[in-house]
């Protein structure tokens, strides 16, 4: 990975002017792909209590309402961060105030902006204290992140959401393997629906992918679509963290 250099307003020093944006600017750090269309950013939601405050600052009425119905500080503090920093690379993206952003979602529910100088789609997720977000003008995003520690009933949720391809190559991976290869499998498939916004509108046995984690991932087959359309990567997240991002072009 590489740092955030490439933020449009983010200091060689790393200070800033006291204003949220420039202070919250060298948070995030952009994952490298072959790809120069489309960006990935890696953020750490547990930050400083002077970080959260300025997150804070950015966000609108309805998303602090939002993070006012999580039970946990935790939760509040990682959504806020999330938000926040999601308005910060936007607006270097597009040269916007990040408070001015109008958040919204599309009719299949998945976020977008609602008033927009440019196209630019884009996509989030989080695992943990882990954030993953893409960007891009000229396709649709997905992004997938699982944390590696988390307990998961791999052979049964396998047996539910996988392919009978998948499958059986998951059963052909050794078996101190196979948590990671399913936890990785399982970002390629996530990825892919996010993209799409349909969410459980898709059966995931349905969205069928490549498996094994040290391979290129790759779309086999999705349903009322054409997997050549598609890009997969593998990203960068850290060695505690297995991420996915799906990449459908638009026209």
């Amino acid at each position: 990975m590489k740092t955030c250099a490439s933020v449009r307003d983010c200091t060689a020093s790393g200070k800033s002017d006291g204003s949220p944006r420039r202070a919250l600017t060298h948070l995030p750090r952009r994952i490298a792909l072959p790809d120069p269309a489309v960006e990935a950013w890696l953020l750490r939601l547990d930050v400083s209590a002077l970080h959260l405050q300025q997150c804070a600052l950015l966000m609108s009425r309805d998303e602090h309402a939002r993070a006012a119905r999580f039970h946990f500080q935790r939760d509040r503090s990682r959504y806020t961060v999330a938000r926040a920093m999601l308005r910060v690379l936007l607006g270097n993206h597009l040269g916007l105030p990040p408070a001015a952003l109008a958040l919204s979602q599309s009719a299949n529910g998945k976020p977008c902006l609602a008033d927009s100088p440019v196209p630019v789609r884009f996509n989030l997720a989080h695992s943990g204290d882990i954030a993953i977000y893409a960007i891009c003008r000229d396709g649709e995003p997905g992004v997938d992140v699982e944390q590696l520690d988390r307990t998961v009933a791999y052979d049964r949720l396998a047996q539910k959401f996988f392919s009978a391809r998948e499958l059986a190559e998951l059963q052909r991976i050794p078996v101190a393997s196979r948590k990671f290869a399913f936890l990785s499998c399982w970002t390629r498939k996530e990825a892919v629906v996010k993209a799409t916004g349909d969410g459980l509108r898709t059966p995931l046995c349905e969205v069928e992918v490549t498996v094994a984690p040290d391979a290129q991932p790759r779309l086999l087959r999705i349903p009322n679509g054409n997997a050549a359309d598609w890009t997969l990567y593998a990203l960068n997240a850290g060695s505690t963290c297995t991420a996915t991002l799906a990449l459908r072009r638009t026209p």
